[in-house]
């Protein structure tokens, strides 16, 4: 009996899940398909589970744009050094927070947390950006925000868990708090660094809102807001009638969707097992 519940529940369970996945997975699969197709079919036809007449166009009209290729660089140049710029000035603010010998410990740990509660704004960060001389430079779409306090509290929780004896020995053996960083408690948290690394990762390869805002030489426009700038300008041109029919604003759209997510859709895969067991092992309470 309890056999035969056992297997209902699996039934019920898969069900469940694979309807779920669908739900999520669909629209991705519907954009794709759809800048895969030719429009005129496809409006046509309405063919959602495979392209209606294979065709790569609009693809290629994106790649071979010269601008696409600088913000491309642009994009990949604030994603890395923002990723890794992210990750250190965490660990540097997490590993303190996290011993109980750290003296003011409590203090600055509210200071962090006030500004979770209670942010400078837009106009008070772009006075801040300015006066430092970062306008017109991707470091202004770095520097800003380089540090999380969510991501601090992740990481402060999992470096919580790491073995005070290890710590002391390390000291004991007449070892800094920078050689112990380095050496012993970073090395045994790949698993939360991967994590945090992907969420900074992804936060800066989206970023837009602030190269509006600091960035006003196209050349240094990273990859989002360019690809936004093509579709308004294929979109108005649809609407006066100067542009080729092979290629519509519609699908234009979609090809944005499907290039801007690609880099994090081939990287996540690889950093899933450690994003699960990071979130998981930092979530918990010490």
């Amino acid at each position: 009996m309890k056999y035969r519940s056992d297997r209902v529940f699996n039934v019920i369970n898969y069900s469940l899940m694979i309807f779920l996945a669908a739900i999520m997975l669909y629209p991705l699969w519907y954009v794709l398909m759809y800048s895969l197709s030719e429009p005129q079919r496809y409006s046509v036809n309405n063919y959602y589970l495979i392209p209606n007449g294979f065709n790569l166009s609009t693809y290629k009209y994106i790649i071979v744009q010269p601008l696409i290729i600088r913000g491309f660089k642009n994009s990949v140049f604030v994603t890395v050094m923002g990723t890794f710029i992210s990750l250190l000035l965490t660990s540097f603010t997490a590993y303190p927070l996290s011993r109980e010998v750290f003296v003011g410990k409590k203090f600055f740990f509210n200071m962090i947390i006030f500004t979770m509660l209670f942010s400078g704004g837009i106009i008070p960060t772009y006075l801040v950006v300015r006066a430092l001389g970062l306008l017109d430079s991707l470091w202004a779409l770095i520097l800003p925000s380089s540090i999380s306090v969510f991501n601090m509290l992740v990481m402060m929780k999992f470096f919580k868990n790491i073995p005070v004896s290890l710590i002391e020995s390390a000291k004991i053996d007449g070892y800094n708090d920078i050689y112990i960083l380095f050496k012993i408690v970073l090395p045994l948290s790949k698993a939360v660094l991967a994590s945090i690394g992907l969420f900074s990762a992804v936060g800066y390869w989206n970023t837009y809102l602030p190269c509006l805002i600091y960035i006003t030489d196209v050349n240094k426009r990273v990859m989002q807001v360019i690809l936004r700038g093509m579709l308004q300008a294929e979109s108005l041109a649809a609407q006066t009638g100067a542009v080729d029919q092979i290629i519509t604003p519609q699908n234009m759209k979609m090809a944005v969707i499907i290039v801007t997510m690609l880099p994090i859709i081939c990287v996540y895969p690889f950093l899933q097992k450690h994003f699960v067991k990071g979130m998981l092992i930092g979530s918990i309470k010490g």
